[in-house]
């Protein structure tokens, strides 16, 4: 069970870590592809969109097919498209990445309390649960962290480029383990 549940710890911490990068990023991205304050608020709440309507039916997807794929599924998608965040050369391109980001991330929670349901007794499965929603809040304070000084080395692409990895790394140890 503590393995599985540093898998489910380190799920919580990337989910917020790459959620949260982008308002770090915001400000020299904003810059950078000459976008105005209402065009960010599109390129925010595309994410936002795609999550809320695809978080049911990625969640029910896992009680059809199982959460080990699903979840291999939903960090490869929202790693790809965390990536090609560092690609976007304008406004469109990063608003349908940002869209395309969120469907990826969707599900996520559902089916780690599938895999908490599934795999803990019932005397474990809050305090896991719980474990897993205290770490996601610390990948939103792990983003200023770690973002700002990816961003002023390397620039604001490449703190998007490393986390797509980071996403691809945790897939690998999922799949191979759980």
């Amino acid at each position: 069970m503590t393995r599985l549940r540093v898998l489910l710890v380190t799920l919580g911490v990337l989910t917020f870590l790459d959620r949260i990068a982008i308002s770090v990023a915001g400000p020299r991205m904003q810059q950078d592809l000459g976008l105005a304050p209402d065009q960010w608020g599109w390129v925010l709440g595309a994410f936002v969109l795609a999550y809320g309507l695809f978080e049911m039916p990625t969640g029910a997807l896992g009680d059809r097919i199982g959460q080990r794929k699903v979840l291999a599924r939903v960090v490869v998608w929202w790693s790809a498209f965390t990536a090609l965040t560092g690609v976007v050369s304008g406004f469109a391109p990063l608003v349908a990445v940002r869209f395309l980001f969120g469907i990826g991330e969707a599900g996520a929670y559902p089916n780690i309390a599938g895999v908490i349901a599934r795999w803990f007794p019932a005397t474990e499965r809050a305090r896991t649960q719980g474990l897993v929603w205290a770490a996601s809040r610390f990948g939103g304070v792990l983003a200023p962290l770690t973002v700002v000084p990816l961003q002023r080395e390397f620039g604001w692409r490449a703190a998007f480029w490393i986390f797509g990895a980071l996403g691809v790394v945790w897939t690998t140890a999922w799949w191979r383990w759980y």
